[in-house]
């Protein structure tokens, strides 16, 4: 054992805040305002690519595979764009639960929520497979639509940092 460490030392105590180092990413946790105006606006082009990735991929699918899978992709691009504003507001209710030691938000709430946010989505797949399966098929995949708009935002972020930095 080295002269540096101390044996009877608690393991969490190596890793509290207290005992970081100094550094300039550690020194401002609060987000300015800027970057948060940044998240909001990200989080406002993501939704509108959900919805308008829905659509246009419900218009493409209408004509060759028929109503019941359009209006399942619909039925699902809609459920994701609520999913993804449930999600985001978890996300920001567990940040500040974490940020700030007296946050409104209760523990319980949020886990109710994230429960919630799964049951509806399963209660909803199931009330579409009993009229259609096509239609579940298209619901499906209209629940993919978050994935597609945030490949989106990737691309959008890339070429403007890209526009920044020339």
């Amino acid at each position: 054992m080295s002269g540096t460490e101390q044996p009877d030392s608690h393991p969490d105590e190596a890793t509290s805040a207290e005992n970081w180092p100094e550094s300039p990413e550690l020194s401002s946790a609060e987000p300015s305002a800027r970057e948060m105006a940044d998240y909001a606006a990200t989080i406002r082009r993501i939704e509108r690519m959900i919805v308008a990735a829905g659509v246009v991929c419900a218009a493409g699918v209408v004509i060759p595979l028929g109503w019941p899978l359009a209006l399942g992709v619909l039925a699902g691009a809609a459920m994701a764009w609520l999913n993804f504003r449930w999600l985001a507001a978890t996300v920001n209710a567990i940040g500040a639960r974490i940020v700030h030691a007296h946050s409104r938000e209760r523990g319980a709430a949020i886990v109710v929520r994230g429960i919630g946010r799964i049951l509806l989505m399963a209660i909803a797949a199931y009330v579409i497979f009993t009229c259609s399966v096509r239609g579940l098929l298209g619901f499906l995949a209209g629940l993919a639509m978050p994935v597609i708009a945030v490949m989106c935002e990737a691309v959008y972020e890339f070429v403007a940092g890209f526009r920044r930095t020339s």
